[in-house]
């Protein structure tokens, strides 16, 4: 396995986002060099590329920087960034089978439609698809319908603001592949081992 990684395109936001701080003076640089290493910045004066692999271990000290100046300690915001990055990729059209998902997302909604394993699948492989590591796979509960599950196995290098973001991530891609509001937690039980539990929103 090479370097635990995250594609560009859900790294570049944090990039950015950390360049804006020091630009509005809210991190100094002797800041920003007691708690990066050399790599950390070179990329960060660099422009970062949607489709070239960058260090896990980057975006999780660059993401930490942003929680403790802009979320204030809370992982709340993480998984709102994660939600946003969704919501980019949908606006940029970056992957092709979002913009058909939601679209036969919308048609279901109009039907009276409910999810199906077809959005969980695609849910499940748009998130794995972000990172080199971890297997991603979804699951449907036999006793609560209303309730799925995507695990990702093989997890141990994914930090926990990457549990963090994927959770905000998935929230949003469900909501807007399923046509109705979608309802995301998630757990670590064990170390290489993440579970996002999908709640469906309750007509009425």
């Amino acid at each position: 396995m090479g370097v635990p990684s995250i594609k560009g395109s859900a790294f570049q936001s944090v990039v950015e986002d950390v360049q804006g701080l020091v630009a509005a003076g809210r991190v100094s640089e002797a800041e920003l060099e007691a708690r990066l290493h050399a790599e950390d910045l070179r990329i960060l004066g660099e422009k970062v590329l949607p489709g070239l692999w960058y260090p896990l271990a980057t975006y999780r000290r660059l993401t930490e920087i942003l929680l403790a100046v802009e979320g204030g300690g809370k992982p709340e915001y993480v998984v709102r960034r994660g939600a946003r990055a969704a919501e980019r990729l949908f606006a940029a059209g970056l992957y092709l089978q979002l913009e058909r998902g939601a679209e036969i997302g919308a048609e279901k909604r109009a039907r009276g439609e409910g999810w199906t394993a077809r959005e969980g699948n695609l849910v499940a492989s748009l998130a794995g698809a972000i990172f080199n590591v971890s297997r991603w796979r979804f699951t449907v509960d036999p006793d609560e319908p209303a309730v799925h599950r995507i695990e990702a196995s093989e997890a141990a290098e994914l930090p926990e603001v990457s549990r963090l973001a994927a959770q905000g991530f998935v929230e949003y891609t469900a909501s807007r592949l399923s046509g109705a509001p979608v309802r995301v937690s998630s757990e670590r039980p064990a170390r290489g081992r993440i579970v996002f539990t999908l709640r469906l929103a309750r007509k009425g």
